[in-house]
């Protein structure tokens, strides 16, 4: 690569460690799903490298984001919620890297995308379909609280290692939606949570050799002070501003998702469509 070119390279990373960090830890996110989509769309990295390097830069963001959200919170959450939540999560991405060596993971994306569009109406407050989903699986299939946390827990553990990212979109609305914590609450243990979950995620991905240190360079500073910033900014924001605007941002990401693999499909129709004339 030549020298301008590289620096031009490495300057579009620092950009994005800074944006995506500062955008994310304001809302009590990793950013998982920025920085995903775009190390493969403007990066041109394969989605195993893509999402095990965004999984090593959400640690400085959920660390700074998660201390700045503690020292923030006019009353400190019940430990019980971090000493159960986090282990489940742990323990899902170690049967997530399992599964992830094993089976394709293709599917994951579309029914992904499908559980934030309908969130993203719920934070918005345009559809109350999720609460009621939620709240009819804990009253039929739970006996307490703790068990239907522990349960997402791991499953959030296995969504982060097969899609890079840190699932902050899927414990904040959780723990609003579901468990009726206070939004900056919930932020605050999404953050926690997620810097055990992505330090996992990253010595996993560095002993299955798909973590490249070299990006890193360019995006750990960078996210560690957009990621301060943006929790500055976060505790001061009220938390219906702070809902509305995660709500927007999860439909916009649900849509793009939703485009993104009918695009891919109709692509690799119209591929093999082609070939079987070709050979015929």
């Amino acid at each position: 690569m030549p020298p301008a070119n590289k620096f031009n390279f490495n300057a579009k990373l620092i950009l994005l460690g800074f944006g995506v960090a500062l955008f994310s830890a304001g809302i009590g996110i990793g950013g998982g799903t920025l920085l995903v989509s775009l190390l493969m769309s403007a990066f041109n990295f394969d989605f195993k490298k893509a999402a095990a390097t965004s999984l090593a830069t959400i640690i400085p963001i959920s660390l700074t984001g998660a201390i700045s959200h503690i020292f923030s919170l006019p009353q400190a959450l019940h430990p019980q919620y971090y000493f159960i939540f986090i282990p489940a999560c742990l323990l899902g991405t170690i049967l997530g890297a399992r599964i992830v060596k094993k089976y394709q993971n293709g599917w994951l994306k579309p029914a992904f995308a499908f559980f934030l569009l309908i969130v993203s109406l719920r934070m918005l407050k345009i559809f109350d379909f999720p609460s009621l989903i939620y709240t009819g699986l804990n009253n039929i299939l739970f006996s307490s609280q703790w068990t239907l946390i522990v349960t997402v827990g791991v499953l959030i553990g296995i969504v982060a290692i097969a899609l890079g990212i840190g699932c902050g979109l899927l414990i904040v609305p959780f723990f609003t939606i579901v468990i009726n914590l206070n939004i900056h609450e919930a932020i605050t243990l999404s953050l926690t949570s997620m810097f055990f979950i992505t330090v996992s995620g990253a010595l996993i991905n560095n002993k299955l050799k798909t973590l490249d240190i070299t990006p890193l360079k360019n995006l750990f500073i960078p996210a560690l002070a957009g990621a301060i910033v943006g929790s500055i900014i976060s505790g001061n924001l009220p938390s219906p501003i702070l809902k509305k605007i995660f709500g927007i941002f999860l439909f916009l990401i649900a849509f793009n998702y939703i485009i993104e693999y009918i695009y891919r499909k109709r692509r690799k129709t119209a591929w093999a469509s082609q070939k079987q004339n070709i050979n015929g």
